[in-house]
This record gives C-alpha cells, sequence and structure tokens, in this order.
C-alpha cells in the first residue's frame, strides 16, 4: 500500500513573525487609543488625590530670553487677536486671564524694571478690555514704567488698553484708532419665514427679548441698546482724557470711529512716538533710568494636568454642519470696543 506521507511542519520562524507582527499592531492600537485616556485618568486622579477634581493650579510664567544680560529685567508682554476670545491649547495668542496674569507677575517682580505691551488687536470686548486696562493701571501704580509698542493694529479696545502707557510708540503704517464702541445683532425674520419657521416667546416684560434676530427692533428697543453703547462710549472716552492728558471736547472729535495710520495718530497726538519695538525697548530702558537690562517673555510653567485641563474649560462650538444652529440658537450680541468692518 502507497502510505500518505505525513504533513509538513510549519518552520518555527514563520510563527514567530506572525506572533511579532501581531504584537506590534496591537501594541501601536493600544498605545493611540487606551493609553491616552489611561493617562489623562491618572493625571486627573493624581491632581486630585483619589476624589473629585479640585481646582486648576494657578498659572506660574517662566523666562524666555530675548536679548541682552544682567539682573534688571524688561517684560515684552503681546496682545494678540481679538481680546477675550477664545483661544485653544495649540493658539499663541495669550487669553485674557493670561495677560492678566502676565501684568501681576511683571508687577510682583523685583527685578523687572518696566514692561512693555506689545499691542497687535483690532480690539474686543468691552469688559474685557477694561479688566486688562485696570490690570495695567495697578503696574503703573507701582512706579514701574509702562510702555506700549504698536503693531500692525492697534484699533479701539487695543488703543483702550495701551492708554495707561507712559509712552506709546506706532509704526509709521499702524493701523489704529477705531474710537468708539459697537453692538451688532443679526435680524433673520424673513428667512424664518422663508423656512417656515416661528418664534414663539414667552416673556415676563416687553423688553426681555431686545435684540431678537426674529422680529423687528422697535423704536423704544434701539433707544435702549444705543443708550448702552453710548454709556460704554463715555467710559472710552475718559480713559483716553485720563490716560492722554487730552482735551475731551477734542477726544470726542477723533473718536467717531475712523482709523487713523501711525503717523496721522502720532500728528493727532494719540501716540507719543514713531517707532517699532526696538525703539520702544529703549523708550523703557531710558523710562527706567537704566542702560542695559535682560529683555524677556514669559512662557507657561505647569503641570500637563493644568494645561490639559484649561484646556477642557474652553467652550467647544457644537457640530452645525448645516448651518441651522446660527438660525435656531444665535450667539448673544456682545458689546465691543473693536474695529468691525
Amino acid at each position: 500500500m502507497e502510505q500518505t506521507p505525513a504533513p509538513q511542519a510549519r518552520p518555527a520562524g514563520s510563527n514567530r513573525s506572525w506572533l511579532i507582527a501581531l504584537s506590534i499592531i496591537l501594541g501601536i492600537f493600544f498605545s493611540c487609543t487606551l493609553l491616552p485616556l489611561g493617562a489623562f485618568a491618572l493625571l486627573l486622579a493624581a491632581g486630585s488625590g483619589g476624589g473629585s477634581v479640585g481646582p486648576v493650579p494657578a498659572i506660574s510664567w517662566d523666562e524666555q530670553v530675548v536679548e541682552g544680560a544682567g539682573a534688571n529685567r524688561i517684560v515684552i508682554i503681546d496682545v494678540t487677536g481679538a481680546i477675550g476670545g477664545a483661544t485653544d491649547l495649540f493658539s499663541t495668542q495669550l487669553s485674557q486671564q493670561e495677560i492678566i496674569s502676565q501684568i501681576r507677575q511683571a508687577a510682583r517682580d523685583g527685578r523687572v524694571r518696566a514692561l512693555v505691551l506689545r499691542v497687535d488687536s483690532p480690539g474686543g470686548g468691552v469688559v474685557a478690555s477694561n479688566e486688562i486696562h485696570a490690570e495695567l493701571q495697578k503696574f503703573r501704580d507701582t512706579g514701574k514704567p509702562l510702555v506700549v509698542s504698536m503693531g500692525s493694529v492697534a484699533a479701539s479696545g487695543g488703543y483702550y488698553i495701551s492708554t495707561p502707557a507712559q509712552r506709546i510708540y506706532a509704526n509709521p503704517d499702524t493701523l489704529t484708532g477705531s474710537l468708539g464702541v459697537i453692538l451688532a445683532t443679526l435680524n433673520y425674520e424673513e428667512a424664518f419665514e422663508w423656512l417656515g419657521l416661528q418664534s414663539i416667546v414667552y416673556k415676563s416684560g416687553e423688553m426681555k427679548d431686545i435684540g431678537s434676530p426674529t422680529r423687528a427692533t422697535t423704536a423704544e428697543e434701539m433707544a435702549v441698546l444705543q443708550s448702552i453703547v453710548d454709556d460704554a462710549f463715555d467710559g472710552f472716552v475718559q480713559v483716553i482724557v485720563d490716560g492722554r492728558g487730552m482735551d475731551e471736547a477734542q477726544v470726542r472729535t477723533l473718536a467717531d470711529g475712523r482709523l487713523y495710520t501711525g503717523r496721522q495718530a502720532y500728528d493727532l497726538g494719540l501716540v507719543d512716538a514713531l517707532g517699532n519695538l526696538d525703539a520702544a525697548l529703549e523708550g523703557a530702558k531710558e523710562l527706567a533710568g537704566i542702560e542695559s537690562a535682560m529683555v524677556v517673555r514669559y512662557t507657561r510653567v505647569g503641570s500637563l494636568r493644568s494645561i490639559l485641563m484649561s484646556n477642557l474649560e474652553q467652550p467647544q462650538a457644537p457640530n452645525d454642519p448645516l448651518g441651522l444652529r446660527v438660525l435656531t440658537d444665535p450667539p448673544v450680541p456682545i458689546l465691543e470696543y473693536r474695529w468691525q468692518p
């Protein structure tokens, strides 16, 4: 009888190769999915002692040397983008709270002889601008010089926060001015009708839904909203009068919302000198009575947990691929010191 040949065993090396490949694939999968979640949970647990998550630690700042050396410090703080606008974990733009934190650290540090505020912003929220302005005024009260260097744009709220400075520098082509207040609302009553949508509102008073985008604004509501804008504008005028030592009538003439170049602003007395950041740093040394200093910017120092938690605290916009949320849940109008074409 003819015998059936015995099955040949697969080489041990072949099995080992498959096991190695499978291990690598599983390792990549777990590294990309489960481990980050576990690490994040461990971070939260470590920071909270196993209980509920506590407050995020206060921000501390390290120094990044820009130039110079020595014991004396001049700190540059950058205000970029919309004042009070949302930021994210990977943004280089400082939030309102971070700007205030940096100003406070500069005020407390005995080595800091002067602060240069580098402004490149079209302005932003009235309250955010007010709070930064107040903190800068407190810095001035310490006796340390405050100098502003205007970048490409330092308009509206960007100018507002500049007014406490002892000296304001602008590039000849800086866009500044836009002195004033804006409160914008959107009306899409006709779009609602076209879509077959109807807004039904039950309210306790006639003006409870003032600024509603689904109906026409009444004359009385317009008067109320204009009075709010006018009140904020009076505050804007006053900080210019106090900070720049200008006559109120002159400020009101200039503050019709128009933009000025740095050169025009210099001629009108809105800025003190034409020059870039280097000129502002030299001016800060002069006002501080020092010949040399280490120029620094602040950089964040903190745990990974605090960075992750600060990012989680930022409001996340919900998905709205069709854009219907803009109609059904419009953003609340914000009073702004902002250049808004």
